[in-house]
This record gives structure tokens, C-alpha cells and sequence, in this order.
């Protein structure tokens, strides 16, 4: 898979999926260190007009692609423009919302075109699907971070998920029931569920508040020896994936085997509804 980042954010982003063998990558920004430099504007409207053409540097044809952007970042007014140049991919965007909070108006209004925007983009079937993710749900997930290395950090838990769902993706489970997503749901966001050694916490720590979700897909990553001999393990997510059924919402699982003894879930929640800030609920960890 290749990974293209779009800006300060996206390059960070791109740089941590290149630790994984599994992904090549490349990092496009105005600044000196990214893989592939562009010319700085001043603002979103300067990006978009005159974003250049890097078709001769982005030579990749029938792949793949993870685009990743932020929507605090001006370059985010280029990105119509980048996918317009690598249109013969498949293409998946990661949208990093930035905490609002502090933005000017200026910025809360273009990020929320850009936001907007890209989503359209996904329903229409233009890319394969957008991951929403909210940097603030993310934080209230981990618990507390250091400033030093806050977004290396805030980083790490969207490259590790999204990679282990990619891999779990492309793996034939032990068990599990899995429902393909309906094909106008390709709006979705991802998350955890911390699993403890006597049972199955009932909380999702979600990625993004996604309102009206249709489809959510829980990946269970289970060591060989507690697959053998944890004689309870399936009754339990039995019973976790079950509590989770509610009408108009498909539920589906998936248990992996790992060389790992630490036992983890990841999910992922799918809607075809497009997410406004302000439809986001306070507290984006509810399952």
C-alpha cells in the first residue's frame, strides 16, 4: 500500500506507516524536509489555484493509496487537486479534524469545506473511503499526554490501528461472522476496545463521534495459547458483539490469531451520513 502525506501533519503521519514494511511512502509539503517540496502559499485558495503537477514524481498506477490530511493545515487546499493526480489508484483519505476551539473563523469555515468536501468525494464512490479522525477523541482515549512528543504520540495510535485493521483485512480469521459494509457507507472512523484478562470492557474508545453509523466491524487479535485454552474467550465476545446489535445497524467480528499474549480488539464503524462538527456528540468515546 502506498501512503502519500499531504502537508506538516500528513508527513508525520506518512513517515510513522513507514515504519511498517507493508507501505511506501511519500511526504508532500512546503517545507524543506518533506520527501517531495512544493512552493508555499499563502492560503487555501493559493494551494488549490496553483497546487503543481507531481505526476512525474508520484508514478504509481492501480494501487492502493492512503491519502492523509489535516484540516488545520492550508496545503489541505490542494488536496482535491493531489487525488486529481492520482485518480487511476484506489484511494482511502485519513482526515485529521484539528481541535477547533482556538481556529479564527477563516479557518473553521475552510476546514470545514475541505471536511465537507471529502466526504462528498466518498459517498459518491470518487474514493473508496474516508477515516474521520478527531485528534481530541483520540487524546481522551489514550489518557494523558506528555507535551513532548504529544503528536508522535497521537500519531502512533492512528498509524498502529489503522495498520492492524488493514492487516486483519487481508487475513482469514479463526472465526467470525464479518457483514461487507453497505456500499454507500464508506464514511467511517476507527477505535479500540481495551480487552482485560477477565472480561471484555463494554466501551469502545472511539476515533470520531460518527453519527447514524450502519455497519461496525470488531477485529479481536487473540494469542495461539488463549485461542487453545481460554475456554470462556468466545462466550465473552460472543456476548460483547451481541450487546452491540441495535436496529438499522449491522454488527459483525472477526478473531485473528497473533504472536502476541496481550489480548486487543480494534473496530471500525461505517456511515453514509455526512459528519458535522456540530451533529458530534461531547463525549466521543460512547459506543
Amino acid at each position: 500500500m502506498i501512503v502519500v502525506g499531504l502537508g506538516k501533519a500528513g508527513c508525520r503521519i506518512a513517515n510513522a506507516f513507514s515504519k511498517f514494511p507493508q507501505y511506501k511512502t511519500y511526504g508532500i509539503d512546503a517545507d524543506e524536509d518533506a520527501d517531495i517540496t512544493i512552493k508555499k502559499r499563502d492560503d487555501h485558495e493559493g494551494y488549490d489555484a496553483n497546487f503543481p503537477d507531481l505526476k512525474r514524481k508520484l508514478k504509481f498506477k492501480n494501487e492502493e493509496v492512503l491519502v492523509v490530511v489535516s484540516g488545520a493545515a492550508r496545503i489541505s487546499g490542494g488536496v482535491l487537486r493531489l487525488m486529481g493526480q492520482i485518480k487511476d489508484n484506489s484511494l482511502t483519505v485519513i482526515y485529521i479534524q484539528p481541535d477547533l476551539t482556538l481556529m479564527s473563523e477563516t479557518q473553521k469555515v475552510q476546514e470545514r469545506i475541505v471536511r465537507s468536501v471529502l466526504q462528498e468525494y466518498a459517498r459518491s464512490g470518487a474514493i473508496e473511503r474516508i477515516y474521520l479522525i478527531d485528534n481530541l477523541s483520540i487524546e481522551r482515549s489514550i489518557g494523558d499526554v506528555s507535551i513532548v512528543g504529544y503528536y508522535d504520540t497521537l500519531n502512533q495510535a492512528i498509524v498502529n490501528t489503522i495498520h492492524m485493521i488493514n492487516v486483519f483485512e487481508n487475513s482469514e480469521p479463526v472465526i467470525g461472522n464479518f457483514i461487507t459494509p453497505n456500499h454507500i457507507a464508506r464514511i467511517a472512523t476507527v477505535g479500540v476496545v481495551m480487552m482485560g484478562d477477565e472480561e471484555v470492557e463494554e466501551k469502545e474508545n472511539w476515533f470520531y463521534g460518527l453519527t447514524s453509523p450502519r455497519d461496525v466491524v470488531y477485529y479481536y487479535g487473540i494469542g495461539s495459547e488463549d485461542l487453545e485454552n481460554d475456554g470462556t474467550l468466545f462466550r465473552k465476545i460472543n456476548r460483547f458483539v451481541k450487546s452491540k446489535v441495535e436496529e438499522g445497524l449491522n454488527v459483525s467480528y472477526g478473531v485473528f490469531e497473533t504472536s502476541y499474549e496481550q489480548k486487543y480488539c480494534y473496530c471500525i464503524k461505517h456511515s453514509s451520513v455526512v459528519q458535522s462538527y456540530d451533529e458530534t456528540p461531547d463525549d466521543q468515546n460512547i459506543g
